[in-house]
């Protein structure tokens, strides 16, 4: 597959569908880093009383949003396909594992890469963002933090939430879509079988991931606190037991599967295109 073609449409379609469901990652973000289990009701309300929902739900940490769908989401789903046919190539056969080892490795890879995005995206979307622009952020971070331990901070955690999403993601979707078409449920181009694989990927991929992502969430957006994600989760399942890993879930599996649903029939329609 043309890599950059496959870039530019995993990229792109990316941006638009996390633009749509923006609220909802700001959402989940707030609730991770509530040290008590609050209600996404009362955090949507919270933040529309203080700010409109433009400013307080729907424009926070946006720009970076973008940044990162352009960068890091179009690399992993966009070098998925070659990297599925190298592993497919090596292992032999035509198995699962070597899905999720392909989705795992793109997922990863990004994850180093483009850190210093997610370290921005997850502060700009705290509601207690001190930031007064993106670009902004990024020098502000690298300035008093330094550069490997401000932008680079979390970086083993992105790492572990990007290899376990990316692999479960992209090998949920195309096992499904390949099974699908193999029973004769649907025709290739069909937007309900994009539609049905792309939902199915993305509960499943936010359920297996969601303990990791609050500690990315946590290790980010804490400045100043000097514990590990080890650390980190120790502290959360000793006060709120293992429950403490997945706050914010429902927001999160509210806005994976329908971001899924959205975004991957658009890259479908992007491969075509271009």
């Amino acid at each position: 597959p043309d890599v950059a073609r496959e870039w530019a449409a995993a990229g792109v379609g990316c941006a638009l569908a996390d633009t749509v469901f923006n609220p909802l990652e700001v959402l989940k973000v707030r609730a991770q880093q509530r040290p008590d289990a609050v209600a996404l009701r009362a955090l949507a309300r919270e933040a529309i009383a203080r700010d409109g929902f433009a400013r307080g739900l729907l424009a926070p940490g946006l720009a970076a949003t973008w940044m990162r769908g352009l960068s890091y989401t179009g690399f992993r789903i966009g070098l998925y396909p070659t990297t599925r046919d190298e592993a497919l190539r090596v292992f032999g056969g035509d198995g699962v594992g070597a899905r999720v080892l392909a989705g795992a490795v793109t997922g990863g890879i990004g994850a180093v890469v483009f850190n210093p995005i997610d370290v921005v995206r997850v502060r700009m979307q705290s509601s207690e963002c001190g930031y007064r622009s993106t670009v902004g952020a990024f020098a502000e971070v690298a300035r008093e933090e330094g550069v490997r331990r401000g932008l680079w901070r979390g970086a083993g955690a992105c790492v572990a939430r990007a290899m376990t999403l990316s692999g479960s993601q992209l090998a949920t979707y195309d096992v499904s879509k390949r099974w699908l078409l193999k029973n004769g449920t649907f025709s290739e181009d069909a937007p309900p079988l994009h539609f049905t694989c792309s939902f199915a990927s993305g509960v499943v991929a936010q359920t297996v991931t969601q303990p990791v992502d609050t500690l990315k969430t946590l290790v980010m957006s804490n400045v100043g606190d000097k514990r590990g994600a080890m650390t980190i989760a120790r502290d959360v399942i000793a006060n709120h037991g293992v429950r403490g890993l997945y706050r914010g879930y429902f927001a999160a599996a509210a806005r994976q599967g329908p971001v899924m649903t959205l975004q991957m029939p658009i890259v479908e329609a992007l491969r075509r295109f271009l």
